[in-house]
């Protein structure tokens, strides 16, 4: 292997910028790399939750409405910068938090959120085979594993097949999502066509919430839109590192409209609408109900795999940010190592905690807690405090020589934003019981949630940043040039 070809996978695996010439994703590839990471069978569950919270007619308008924030304001401060420098994007998070600060940060949003992302997905596809195997058998779906074991290693494939794609690096990963994206998005409209072959249009907009959580129809609706918004901030550890893969900022940011809120939205309304019919927001089961016993069978095989493409996605950009963040000890470790490294715990957690497919919900909610945050937090300080504009040289440099030091490597007004942030979420609405606090009916969690955190790191970098304090006050027009990494 020449060197040039030593610094090509360097860069695609995030160790230096990439430069334009060497992005794989033009705007068509990078809206099916957001759709097959956007359609899986959390679409549908998601879609199945909001079913129970509201009837038909509301949950398509908190569908869209919830997605649509969400992931504009997830896309923005992350796919923006990363595809303007081709850096990975918890490495050039260090400009706001500090290196120990971006470490931290990636340990909490991608390490612990990811780590339980994989084995979720993993035990949804082994409970798609399983019913896909039950249905075959019995004719019927059940709501419930009909065989555990295989479920758990079922999981346990999926997440062997996923580290297989990506240890063979972005270019196997590019050509999976133009594969399975498209068909993906077809099932989702022949499941709606069969949906709607059954059900007139004005039947399903007269149908019920299928388990209201309040007598108070506006409160059940904002918690529907809650729900969904979470979703959209879901993909923040995520679009960044896709979006680096893109050949300008254009294709880093309109794709994730059609990829990531697109075919989420339309996953979503599809569950919605089966739920909805069947009474049951289960996939496996409605999926019986709505296509028959064929047709069945091939959806569920289509959206066991449909997971699989979603984990692929995450793990991808999980693993790069790793072999950033890891110091010296993880730049010793190879791909491949670091792929393996990655998938030991989920797959422990898919054998040592099935349960986590039930909670799924709160799992989801949890995450927007933090990522809204995290989200507020790099809207201003891209673009309020730094105007777009970061000094390359300095995300690389030593913590010597760098503005980006911090204090000890942590910037301490981020973290702080970081905390409020997520203390205003648990107040005004608590994930573990849904139960609502004070503004939530008008304003939802993550949007007081997303302005408190900016507005505290504004106001910290304003009082305390300076040029050698986070080089804040300094526009230096940085260009999107390769600088080699000081471990």
């Amino acid at each position: 292997m020449d060197r040039t070809e030593e610094f090509r996978l360097a860069a695609e695996r995030g160790d230096t910028p990439l430069l334009p010439g060497e992005r794989l994703w033009g705007f068509w590839e990078f809206t099916y790399a957001n759709s097959a990471l956007a359609i899986a069978t959390w679409a549908f569950l998601i879609g199945g939750a909001t079913a129970a919270f509201v009837g038909p007619r509301e949950g398509i308008a908190a569908i869209v409405i919830g997605n649509l924030i969400g992931v504009m304001l997830v896309a923005l401060p992350t796919c923006l910068p990363c595809g303007k420098y081709g850096t990975e994007q918890f490495t050039l998070l260090r400009s706001t938090f500090g290196r120990n600060g971006s470490r931290l940060v990636y340990a909490l949003a991608v390490v612990l959120l990811t780590l339980g992302w994989l084995a979720v997905l993993g035990i949804m596809f082994g409970r798609s085979v399983d019913s896909m195997l039950t249905l075959l058998q019995t004719g019927q779906a059940a709501g419930t594993p009909a065989h555990p074991l295989l479920v758990a290693v079922l999981a346990g494939l999926a997440i062997v097949i996923t580290g297989l794609v990506v240890a063979r690096g972005p270019t196997s990963i590019k050509w999976f999502n133009m594969v399975m994206a498209p068909a993906l998005v077809a099932l989702m409209f022949a499941m709606l066509w069969l949906i709607f072959a059954k059900h007139s249009w004005h039947e399903l907009m007269g149908l019920a919430a299928l388990d209201p959580p309040s007598a108070d129809k506006r409160l059940n609706f904002m918690i529907a839109v809650e729900v969904n918004i979470a979703a959209g901030f879901s993909w923040w550890p995520y679009l960044g590192n896709l979006a680096r893969l893109s050949k300008n900022q254009r294709t880093s940011f309109w794709p994730n409209v059609i990829g990531v809120f697109g075919a989420a939205a339309l996953g979503e309304v599809v569950g919605l609408l089966g739920a909805a019919a069947m009474g049951h927001s289960d996939p496996t089961v409605w999926m019986t109900g709505v296509g028959g016993l064929v047709v069945g069978v091939v959806a569920l095989g289509f959206v066991a795999f449909a997971n699989v493409t979603s984990m692929i996605n995450i793990l991808y950009t999980s693993v790069v940010g790793l072999r950033q963040l890891g110091g010296r000890l993880m730049a010793r470790v190879s791909w491949d190592g670091l792929v393996i490294l990655f998938c030991i715990v989920p797959l422990a957690l898919a054998f040592l905690t099935p349960g986590l497919y039930d909670g799924f919900f709160i799992f989801l909610v949890w995450t927007s807690a933090l990522n809204a945050s995290l989200a507020g937090i790099g809207m201003a300080d891209y673009f309020l405090l730094r105007r777009q504009r970061i000094s390359l040289r300095a995300v690389f440099a030593s913590d010597a020589a760098s503005p980006f030091a911090y204090w000890k490597g942590f910037n301490p007004f981020a973290l702080a934003a970081l905390a409020v942030g997520f203390g205003v979420y648990v107040l005004v609405f608590n994930p573990q019981t849904l139960a609502a606090g004070p503004g939530f009916a008008l304003l939802s969690a993550s949007l007081p949630a997303f302005v408190a955190a900016a507005l505290v790191h504004w106001a910290g970098a304003r009082l305390f940043g300076s040029r050698r304090f986070g080089d804040y006050g300094h526009r230096e027009a940085a260009t999107p040039q390769p600088v080699p990494a000081v471990r």
